[in-house]
């Protein structure tokens, strides 16, 4: 990104209502990798609602889409990642394909205020959000 360029809004979706969830946590781990501040899910929910009514027509059409997860099992996330990809593939968006982030036994991977403390983590997260960047610029 250029000095010029502005930052871009990327909507982020957690898949859990808890305040305290993983997921959440984990997508606040992201933002801070990124070039913008924090949003709230609202207006992300109404960014991807604003398409018309055909589904070549929604919102994440052809978009750049990264996925990961937080779960305190060994396979939630695991499991649902699929899942949810073949949803982006119905909307033919440019879903990331690596690296995973897959956070397993979550519970152990964050630190009493919310922070991601997991190394591992971080890098995949780093280089999921890079991967997404580039995809994102490519389109630009």
């Amino acid at each position: 990104m250029t000095a010029s360029t502005p930052p871009s809004t990327i909507p982020a979706i957690s898949g859990s209502l808890r305040a305290t969830s993983h997921n959440t946590q984990l997508l606040r781990a992201a933002q801070k990798f990124t070039y913008s501040d924090p949003g709230v899910p609202k207006n992300a929910l109404d960014r991807l609602s604003t398409g018309r009514t055909g589904t070549e027509d929604l919102p994440p059409h052809r978009k750049p889409v990264a996925i990961l997860g937080a779960a305190p099992t060994d396979f939630g996330t695991v499991r649902a990642q699929p899942a949810l990809r073949q949803v982006f593939v119905r909307t033919d968006s440019d879903v990331v394909v690596k690296p995973e982030v897959h956070l397993l036994r979550s519970h152990e991977r964050f630190d009493a205020d919310g922070n991601l403390t997991d190394e591992t983590t971080i890098e995949l997260l780093q280089g999921l959000l890079g991967a997404l960047r580039t995809k994102s610029e490519a389109r630009s």
